[in-house]
């Protein structure tokens, strides 16, 4: 029940020349650009096969990506190659990043909250806090996974092949794993569920929130900065 099958069917997140992800790309670069507005130094934390690392760079960031798959970051440097790209990939740990406190202006982190459970996104958001400088941003994006289940549990259509045909939820809904069936497989997946009131809260103990915005009914923007 790992994601790497899960990234792999879906090319939203493993195809950065696909449809899919660069409708990913529109939504977010107006706002990445309204709150970047500063030129400077860009973790992408989680950055998977890189397309938002790339977007940053040819508007003139400087970007590390840290993602801990080898197989997706494999991929990132594949497609830094072919755009001869600068993009530093590095495999790391989110809950103990590999940089000196104060290494960073942004940090962004994009569709990542439901690979940690809370324990360690608390320590995801302390490190965050320790390699941003002062005055530096963090943009995160999420789906909150909570409000989205009854609408999964209706057997959504996701991607060109894949419908959901099971979601099987833990008592206290803390994770969910969820089948996906094509006309030739299934495979399954666990998610944490994290619902918005949760990750303001945690949010809360490290940062001060500047801007949050819903992108769709389930989806939403924010914008931090840190407490130190």
């Amino acid at each position: 029940m790992s994601f790497e099958k899960y990234y792999e069917v879906f090319k939203a997140y493993s195809d950065i020349y696909s449809d899919e992800y660069r409708k990913r790309i529109e939504t977010l670069e107006p706002l990445l650009m309204k709150y970047m507005p500063s030129k400077g130094r860009v973790l992408d934390l989680a950055c998977g096969a890189g397309g938002f690392s790339f977007l940053l760079e040819d508007l003139g960031f400087q970007v590390v990506g840290l993602d801990s798959s080898e197989a997706m970051l494999e991929r990132a440097r594949e497609f830094a190659r072919d755009k001869r790209s600068k993009v530093e990939f590095v495999r790391g740990d989110a809950r103990e990043l590999p940089f000196e406190d104060n290494s960073f202006d942004y940090v962004l982190f994009i569709d990542s909250l439901v690979h940690f459970e809370p324990a360690e996104l608390n320590r995801v958001f302390k490190e965050i806090t320790r390699v941003l400088t002062p005055g530096g941003r963090f943009i995160l994006q999420f789906t909150d996974l909570r409000e989205l289940l009854p609408v999964l549990m209706n057997g959504t259509v996701v991607g060109a092949e894949y419908w959901i045909s099971r979601v099987l939820t833990d008592e206290e809904e803390k994770t969910v794993v969820i089948e996906f069936q094509s006309e030739k497989e299934s495979f399954r997946v666990r998610f944490n569920v994290w619902g918005k009131t949760a990750v303001e809260l945690l949010a809360k103990l490290y940062f001060r929130q500047v801007h949050s915005e819903n992108l769709n009914e389930h989806t939403y923007f924010q914008v931090y900065v840190p407490k130190k």
